[in-house]
C-alpha cells in the first residue's frame, strides 16, 4: 500500500508521541525504584501450601502490597487471607457515626479482597487509633488464632519499627504480629515458612517525602528509625488495573489515599503502575 508524504508524517508525529511518553515512564520507573533489589515471581516457599496470610491495622492497609497479593493469587491452588484488627472507625472523613463508617469499610474491605482475588478477608473490632493501648494480649492471641484458622506458609504485615510511614497503629500491628511468629515459629509442624515485612526502598522514601503530605509528616527524620531495607520485590505493572481496582474500592477514603498515594487517581493505571511498578519486602525469616 502507497503511503502518502502527508500520512508518512503523521504517522512519524504519532510515533514520536508513543515512544516519548514510553522514554519518560521508563526513566521514572528507573528515579523512583531501585533495581538493585532482587525480584521473585513467589513469596511462597518451596514444598509448602500456597497459603498467606496478610494483617493489618485498618481496611485500606492492604494497598501497600496490593499488586503483590494479587499476583500471589493468581497462582495455582494460592490461597489469600486478608485479616485487619479495626474497621477503620475512626478515620477522619465524614460519617454520621462511628458505626455506620466501621459498616461502610467493612463493605470497602470485602470489596478491595474480591478484586484482589483474596479467599477470605476478616474484620475485627479492635480500636481504630488506639491499637497501642488495646488489648496486647488478646491482639497476640487473635493473630496466632488466625494462623491456626488458616495454616498459611507465608506472613505478610507491616514493620515493627515505623508502620510504613509513621502510623502507631501500624507500628503496633508489626509489633504484635513479629512477636506472635517469633514465639511459636520453632514449635513443630508450625505452617508459616516465611515472614515479610512491607517496605520500601531509599528512593521510593525520598519520592514520597517530597509528594505524599502523609510521609512528609509523619516519617521520622532519622533514617535509622525508618523503614527497614528491602530484601526482595515483586513487579506489579501485569496487575495494576487490579491495584487500582482495590484503591477506588476505598470509596470512603480518597481523601487518604490521594495523600499517601499521589496522582494514583489522575493517571491511568497502566502508567501509574509502570513506574511504581514494584513492591519491596524485608524477609524476616
Amino acid at each position: 500500500m502507497r503511503v502518502s508524504r502527508r500520512n508518512k508524517i503523521l504517522l512519524s508525529v504519532l510515533a514520536c508521541l508513543v515512544v516519548l511518553p514510553a522514554a519518560v515512564v521508563f526513566g521514572l520507573n528507573r528515579y523512583v525504584n531501585d533495581t538493585g533489589v532482587p525480584l521473585t515471581d513467589s513469596l511462597f516457599p518451596e514444598d509448602a501450601p500456597k497459603k498467606l496470610l496478610a494483617v493489618f491495622a485498618h481496611p485500606d492497609d492492604e494497598i501497600t502490597v496490593a499488586g503483590s497479593l494479587r499476583r500471589m493469587s493468581e497462582e495455582a491452588d494460592a490461597e489469600v487471607t486478608i485479616a485487619y484488627l479495626t474497621r477503620g472507625e475512626a478515620a477522619d472523613v465524614p460519617k454520621t457515626s462511628l458505626s455506620d463508617l466501621a459498616e461502610r469499610r467493612t463493605v470497602e474491605a470485602g470489596e478491595a479482597g474480591r478484586v484482589l482475588g483474596a479467599d477470605n478477608v476478616e474484620l475485627f473490632d479492635f480500636p481504630d487509633g488506639g491499637l497501642p493501648d488495646a488489648d496486647a494480649a488478646k491482639a497476640r492471641q487473635t493473630i496466632s488464632d488466625l494462623i491456626d484458622k488458616y495454616r498459611p506458609s507465608v506472613v505478610v504485615s507491616f514493620d515493627d519499627r515505623v508502620g510504613f510511614y509513621g502510623h502507631p497503629d501500624h507500628e503496633q500491628v508489626g509489633v504484635w504480629v513479629k512477636g506472635v511468629l517469633g514465639d511459636r515459629r520453632h514449635e513443630p509442624a508450625f505452617p508459616v515458612k516465611h515472614f515479610y515485612q512491607a517496605t520500601l526502598p531509599e528512593s521510593m522514601i525520598s519520592v514520597a517525602k517530597e509528594l505524599s503530605p502523609t510521609f512528609r509528616d509523619m516519617y521520622p527524620a532519622d533514617p535509622a528509625q525508618g523503614l527497614p531495607e528491602p530484601t526482595v520485590a515483586m513487579t506489579i505493572d501485569s496487575v495494576g488495573g487490579e491495584k487500582r481496582a482495590a484503591l477506588d474500592a476505598h470509596v470512603s477514603q480518597v481523601t487518604v489515599l490521594q495523600a499517601v498515594q499521589p496522582g494514583y487517581d489522575r493517571l491511568p493505571s497502566w502508567i501509574y503502575f509502570r513506574i511504581l511498578s514494584r513492591e519491596y519486602f524485608t524477609r524476616v525469616f
